[in-house]
C-alpha cells in the first residue's frame, strides 16, 4: 500500500513539474521563415484566394458582392515577443485594446496573459517602421510598482493614445473589470494599488510612470482622447450598479466629471465628435411591433401614417433581432458637462467608431453587425448594412483613411475570423462597395504555422499604404502546450502593406 502511494505520489509530482515547466515555457515559439529580428514576410497569390467557406455563402446568396482585390499585398508578421510562459489558462497571451499610431510613426500594442488578479502580467510593444523591429518598452506591473499581494492586471483593453505632450498613455485591467468593485474584489485593493492606473511612456527616455489613478476599485475598458481639449474620457467599470462615464483633465491631473453609475450600456466603445462631444451606448428597449424602420434605425411610431409610410421590422429578421436590445445614443456636453438622450438608436448600440469626417459623418459598426454613418449636426444615424457577407460578424475596431475614401476592419474579432479566412476588408465609402485586399488565415498557417484570429487594435498609415494589426492567433496543435486553447495565445503584429492600385 505504501509502495502504491509512493509511486502516485510520484506520478502526481511528475505531473505538477511537467505543468510548471510549461507554464514558465519561453514564448513565443520560433516564428518560420524570420530573420534575426523575429520578422516574417508573406507575398503569395494565396491571400487573394477566397477561403471555400466563404465562396459557398457567395454562392449561395448572388445578391452579396464581395469584390477581390487583385494585386498581392505584402504582409509583414512578428510575434510579440520577450515572454517568460506561455500563460498556460485557456485563453493565454491576447490583445484586447485598440492600439496607437504615433505623429513620428511608431506604432503601440498591448497584450496581456489574461489570468487573474495575482498573476496578471501586461506590456505595452512599439514598432519601428524604420527598422522592422518589435520592441517590448513597457511592463505594466512592474511600473505600477505592484508589490506580492498586490493587485496586478492582466489585460490592455483600452486605447493606447498619444498626448499632446507626444507621451504615450494607457491603463491595464482585470480579466472582467466590471468586477473590480464586487464584494470579492474589494478586500483585494491595497493602498498602493487601490484601483486602475493611467501610465505615460515616454519615447525619449524609455521610461514609464505612473501619471494618475482612476477611482479606489475602478478601472476602464472603454477610452477616448480629445487631444484639442487635452481631456481623457473612460467608461468607468467596477460599480455593482453598472458603468459611468468619467472626464479626466490631463493637464491638471483631476477627475472633471463623473457620472452617476450605470448610464453605460455596452461599455465598449465612445465616438467623438469636431465640437468633443461624446456618444455612448445609452439607455436600452426592445424592438416591438410599435416601431418603425427609417434607414436601417428603428424609431417609435409617432404618427398614424408611420405603419404604412416606412417599412417594419422585415419578417427574415424579426427572429434573429428579437433578442437584441435597440440601445439608444447618449452624449455628454464637455461645454455643459451633462448628459443627455439623443433621437438616435441602433441595434445592440455602438462598437467601433471613427473620427468625423470633414463631411460631418463618423462611421462604425454596430453591436448588430452592421456598418452605419452618424452625422452629429443633424443627429442622424443611418445603417449602412451588414458588415460582411450576410449576417455580419462582430467587429471592435475600424478606421478611416486619411483621404477619407476607405474604411479599413477584420470582421470576426473575438476568435472567429479564422471562419471566414482571416479576411481584411476596405469598405468603399463613395460606392458601399466591400473589398477583401487579403485572406490572411491559410496562406499564414501554411507559411508560419499560424493560425491569425481577429483583432481589437487596427490603424491605417497617413499615406493609406499600410495597415497595421495587433493580432490574436493560435500555435499549431503540435505547438501547443497542454492547458492552452484554441484561437488565442499567440498575439503578433503585423503590416498589410496594400498596393497602390487597390487603394
Amino acid at each position: 500500500m505504501k509502495i502504491r502511494n509512493l509511486k502516485f505520489g510520484i506520478l502526481f509530482l511528475g505531473i505538477g513539474l511537467a505543468f510548471n515547466s510549461q507554464a514558465q515555457q519561453a514564448w513565443p515559439p520560433a516564428l518560420p521563415q524570420s530573420n534575426k529580428n523575429g520578422l516574417a514576410v508573406l507575398k503569395s497569390a494565396d491571400l487573394l484566394k477566397v477561403p471555400t467557406s466563404i465562396q459557398e455563402v457567395l454562392d449561395a446568396n448572388p445578391e452579396i458582392k464581395l469584390e477581390i482585390a487583385k494585386h498581392i499585398p505584402k504582409v509583414e508578421l512578428v510575434y510579440h515577443n520577450e515572454l517568460n510562459n506561455a500563460a498556460i489558462n485557456g485563453t493565454g497571451w491576447s490583445s484586447w485594446g485598440d492600439i496607437c499610431l504615433a505623429s513620428d510613426g511608431m506604432v503601440y500594442s498591448g497584450i496581456g496573459n489574461h489570468w487573474k488578479t495575482d498573476r496578471g502580467e501586461s506590456y505595452i510593444y512599439r514598432w519601428d517602421p524604420a527598422r522592422s523591429v518589435l520592441k517590448k518598452v513597457s511592463d505594466i506591473n512592474q511600473s505600477n510598482g505592484a508589490r506580492a499581494n498586490d493587485v496586478r492586471f492582466s489585460k490592455v483593453h483600452a486605447h493606447i493614445i498619444e498626448g499632446i505632450d507626444k507621451k504615450i498613455y494607457f491603463t491595464g485591467t482585470l480579466d472582467d473589470g466590471s468586477k473590480a468593485g464586487h464584494d470579492e474584489m474589494l478586500s483585494k485593493w491595497t493602498p498602493n494599488i487601490a484601483g486602475g492606473k493611467l501610465l505615460q511612456f515616454d519615447p525619449k527616455t524609455g521610461k514609464t510612470i505612473v501619471y494618475a489613478d482612476f477611482p479606489a476599485a475602478r478601472v476602464t475598458a472603454t477610452t477616448k482622447y480629445d487631444s484639442k481639449r487635452n481631456i481623457l474620457y473612460a467608461e468607468i467599470e467596477g460599480d455593482p450598479k453598472g458603468v459611468a462615464i468619467g472626464a479626466f483633465d490631463m493637464a491638471s491631473k483631476k477627475w472633471i466629471y463623473q457620472s452617476e453609475s450605470g448610464v453605460v450600456s455596452h461599455h465598449r466603445d465612445m465616438m467623438m465628435d469636431k465640437q468633443g462631444n461624446i456618444y455612448f451606448n445609452g439607455k436600452q428597449t426592445k424592438i416591438t411591433d410599435q416601431m418603425v424602420l427609417r434607414g436601417g434605425v428603428y424609431y417609435p411610431i409617432t404618427k398614424k401614417a408611420d405603419s404604412t409610410s416606412t417599412s417594419m421590422l422585415p419578417p427574415d429578421q424579426s427572429d434573429r433581432l428579437k433578442n437584441i436590445p435597440l440601445t439608444e445614443l447618449w452624449k455628454y456636453s464637455p461645454e455643459t458637462r451633462t448628459i443627455q438622450g439623443t433621437n438616435s438608436s441602433s441595434v445592440g448600440g455602438i462598437r467601433s467608431s471613427t473620427r468625423e469626417s470633414k463631411a460631418g459623418y463618423i462611421y462604425g459598426t454596430t453591436m448588430g453587425n452592421q456598418l452605419f454613418r452618424y452625422a452629429p449636426a443633424k443627429d442622424e444615424l443611418i445603417i449602412l448594412g451588414s458588415n460582411f457577407l450576410k449576417n455580419g460578424e462582430y467587429i471592435t475596431v475600424c478606421d478611416l483613411s486619411r483621404d477619407e475614401k476607405y474604411l479599413y476592419y477584420l470582421p470576426g474579432a473575438h476568435g472567429s475570423a479564422g471562419f471566414s479566412g482571416t479576411p481584411v476588408i476596405q469598405y468603399e465609402i463613395a460606392s458601399g462597395k466591400q473589398k477583401a485586399i487579403a485572406f490572411l488565415s491559410e496562406p499564414m498557417l501554411n507559411a508560419f504555422n499560424y493560425a491569425p484570429g481577429g483583432t481589437y487594435g487596427l490603424k491605417i498609415s497617413e499615406d493609406g499604404s499600410k495597415l497595421f494589426i495587433g493580432l490574436n492567433g493560435s500555435p499549431p496543435d503540435a505547438l501547443r502546450p497542454k492547458g492552452l486553447g484554441r484561437g488565442f495565445g499567440l498575439t503578433s503584429f503585423a503590416v498589410i502593406h496594400i498596393p497602390a492600385e487597390e487603394r
